[in-house]
């Protein structure tokens, strides 16, 4: 998929001057990631999808057949690399790259958890069939699926299977997997999967969000060599000084640039590499991609070189790929950005192998949607639910009249333990919507067993109706809050009847409806449609009497097995402190 240079004497002779090149950039002042330096009035040469020659003057390079590019008064960048995203939510990829083109990145490297949620490693290999033969390169990590549910280890990717996995030239290494999983667990399933990875010769991701001093330490003794998770100064630089490699993440998830202000002028940033951590449909028709995420750094205060080697050359590097990608130098791709001045990140021109495919305010490559293989349009193993399946007996509470509660916090996606007097009649406990006590359900959709379990939450803020998504973090689920069992049923009936989906049912109704059929996380609609129902979606929480920032986040987030304090699952609230799996 992404080949060596396999005819490197063609290459060779171009770069002698024995063969005309294909594309010339002329008298730019060229950003060499390497010497930290701008260097004036520098030249490029391709040949193919390579770079042939960067220096002072490429004129001996062009031909009869060479298309020239003046750069004269323009920057001339490495196209732009982000190092840790997930692009297997929402949207498909011709859509992403629509709106990703125009803002340089060049080359992406995903997670792919969301297809493994859904179909394990068969749903890894549906994903990789759509990111071949793009205009930009994939690279892909394969997902620990780490995960708080059981059940989802229907899906749980195996040693045997990474094996294979990892000798894909695709495949860069194995994806983030909670720190906690990895070392504070005596089931060594994550460790095994680091060292097959390690013997690879690729490299293991890290989410070491919460973990300091002896058990970062132990995490990278595991294999980890980086985070996507510091959000202060201090996480920063604990994180730099045990060698990690730490990126920092502007997305739809969370906004943590802004911790490296502090530090700025007094570290070293080479071990530092921005990324989005993912973005939802809304972000990318609002923001495009990944170029305002270093406008943003350099608009703090960050060096433009050193905000471009974080998105370039550092993530290279960390993936042991620098010999191919991150630079503007002889021999790697020509993947490069022409941008109007340095400090301001919004190409003119953009070139991925070798091929111009942005210019003049439009994408000029292709963007063929690909059919997707029909198993991945079913993972959702559920019969339909009635009203009775969410009944909760008022024997089972802890206490007489109350019930525990996953309790959400301010910034809607840390939850705390909490308890709260419920409605109680003829034996049933109850939703209490007015005092902001609503049911949550958890449906395994991967077992076929369908196993399910109703619990409450407190801080949703809905006064009516129901809302179910199968788009759960870290689970193979159907996730669902509501305030009677009618419309819940209706709502969690409705994403099974599309395989997959996130829908707003009120007294009786839908009121919103977004399919996403594709492992249950993928639209198959254009991303236009998609935003629309997304912002539908929240306008509709809120009207329901929500303040949530997003409540779609809030409500995918009730299962991850990466944010504390509790969750739910199949087998009832999973408490990460006590490591244990309790009732109401």
């Amino acid at each position: 998929m992404f080949p060596y240079n396999a005819d490197n004497r063609n290459l060779v002779e171009t770069a002698l001057g024995n063969k005309p090149a294909d594309l010339v950039i002329r008298n730019g002042s060229l950003i060499d990631v390497y010497t930290g330096r701008v260097l004036e009035k520098r030249s490029v040469a391709v040949s193919g999808r390579w770079i042939s020659y960067a220096g002072p003057d490429a004129d001996y390079a062009i031909g009869k057949g060479t298309r020239v590019i003046e750069a004269e008064g323009h920057v001339i960048s490495p196209g732009f690399v982000d190092g840790h995203t997930h692009v297997t939510s929402f949207f498909d990829i011709a859509d992403l790259l629509m709106y990703s083109i125009p803002g340089g990145t060049t080359t992406f490297i995903t997670e792919v958890d969301s297809y493994g949620f859904g179909l394990g490693a068969q749903g890894f290999r549906i994903f990789l069939d759509q990111v071949k033969d793009r205009p930009v390169k994939f690279f892909c990590t394969v997902p620990a699926l780490v995960s708080a549910s059981p059940a989802s280890a229907h899906h749980a990717i195996k040693p045997e299977e990474i094996r294979e996995l990892l000798k894909m030239e695709e495949v860069l290494g194995m994806g983030e997997s909670y720190w906690q999983n990895a070392i504070l667990t005596e089931d060594n399933r994550v460790l095994e999967l680091m060292q097959e990875t390690i013997k690879a010769g690729k490299s293991v991701q890290g989410h070491a969000a919460g973990a300091a001093d002896r058990r970062l330490g132990a995490y990278a003794c595991a294999g980890a060599v980086s985070c996507h998770e510091a959000v202060s100064p201090e996480d920063i630089l604990n994180r730099l000084e045990m060698g990690y490699w730490t990126f920092l993440r502007q997305g739809y998830i969370r906004e943590d640039v802004e911790a490296l202000k502090p530090l700025i002028g007094s570290i070293s940033l080479r071990k530092c590499i921005l990324c989005t951590d993912g973005i939802d449909a809304e972000f990318l028709l609002q923001r495009g991609y990944f170029n305002d995420v270093i406008q943003n750094a350099i608009n703090m205060g960050i060096p433009p070189v050193e905000a471009i080697q974080m998105s370039s050359l550092n993530c290279a590097e960390l993936y042991h790929m620098d010999h191919l990608i991150g630079g503007i130098a002889p021999g790697r791709y020509a993947d490069i950005c022409i941008l109007p001045s340095l400090d301001v990140i919004k190409p003119d021109v953009v070139i991925s192998n070798g091929r111009i495919i942005y210019e003049n305010g439009a994408v000029s490559a292709g963007l063929e949607r690909i059919p997707y293989k029909k198993q991945i349009y079913m993972t959702v193993n559920v019969p339909p639910v009635k009203p009775e399946d969410f009944i909760v007996a008022a024997d089972k509470c802890s206490k007489p009249g109350m019930v525990r509660t996953i309790d959400i916090q301010s910034n809607g996606l840390v939850a705390k333990e909490g308890s709260a007097k419920a409605p109680v009649a003829d034996g049933k406990a109850a939703a209490d919507p007015e005092n902001d006590l609503l049911k949550a359900v958890f449906i395994d959709r991967a077992t076929g067993k369908a196993e399910m379990f109703t619990g409450f939450v407190r801080g949703m803020g809905m006064r009516a109706g129901a809302a179910a998504t199968t788009q759960a973090w870290d689970a193979s689920a159907i996730v669902a809050v509501g305030a009677n069992d009618e419309d819940l049923a209706l709502a969690v009936n409705k994403v099974i009847a599309h395989q997959g989906g996130t829908v707003i049912a009120v007294g009786g109704k839908v009121a919103v409806d977004l399919p996403f059929p594709i492992a249950g996380y993928v639209s198959d609609a254009p991303v236009e449609e998609v935003t629309a129902g997304m912002i539908s979606f929240q306008k509709k929480f809120e009207e329901l009497g929500s303040k949530l920032r997003s409540a779609h986040l809030t409500l995918v987030v009730l299962t991850s097995a990466a944010i504390p304090f509790i969750r739910i699952t199949e087998k009832g609230y999973f408490r990460f402190r006590e490591n244990d799996y309790v009732g109401i």
